[in-house]
């Protein structure tokens, strides 16, 4: 024996309710009756960048009296320490305003050393790295010593 347990009310009303699609219209087209569909899938606004780009005045006007303001701090990682050792690179976090030159000109001014090449990277973080390569082969060694990395 089957007992059949539906609702009569609740079915018409199902079937009575039509399905609404939100519809927007396009601007231009009122009188062709197009329109178009409401996307369900929301892009996220991406927050600006700002940019800290230096004037041509400003840098002009730097001078390397303290080169720290350019180079913040050493990067003390497991990479770093074997950076110095086979490639004769330091890794700096530096200002995020200032580029390639006037870092090279910062280190140059902050070790007394000629250097000759300088790469940089922004990092997950936010922070800028520049790492930091040195003419001499084993400066960058004598330069971590003096600065307490190895």
């Amino acid at each position: 024996m089957v007992i059949n347990i539906s609702n009569k009310k609740s079915v018409e009303k199902k079937a009575a309710l039509p399905k609404e699609k939100k519809m927007i219209e396009l601007p231009g087209k009122k009188e062709a009756g197009q329109a178009k569909k409401e996307s369900r899938l929301k892009v996220p606004k991406l927050r600006k960048e700002k940019k800290t780009e230096m004037s041509a005045e400003a840098k002009a006007k730097l001078t390397f009296d303290d080169p720290y303001i350019v180079l913040r701090h050493v990067v003390m990682t497991e990479k770093a320490v074997r950076m110095v050792e086979l490639q004769n690179k330091l890794v700096f976090v530096v200002d995020k305003k200032f580029g390639k030159d006037e870092i090279k000109q910062a280190a140059a001014a902050a070790f007394n050393a000629e250097i000759m090449k300088v790469n940089t990277v922004i990092d997950q973080r936010g922070r800028k790295k520049a790492y930091i390569r040195f003419a001499k082969p084993g400066q960058a060694g004598d330069i971590a010593v003096r600065l307490g990395i190895i």
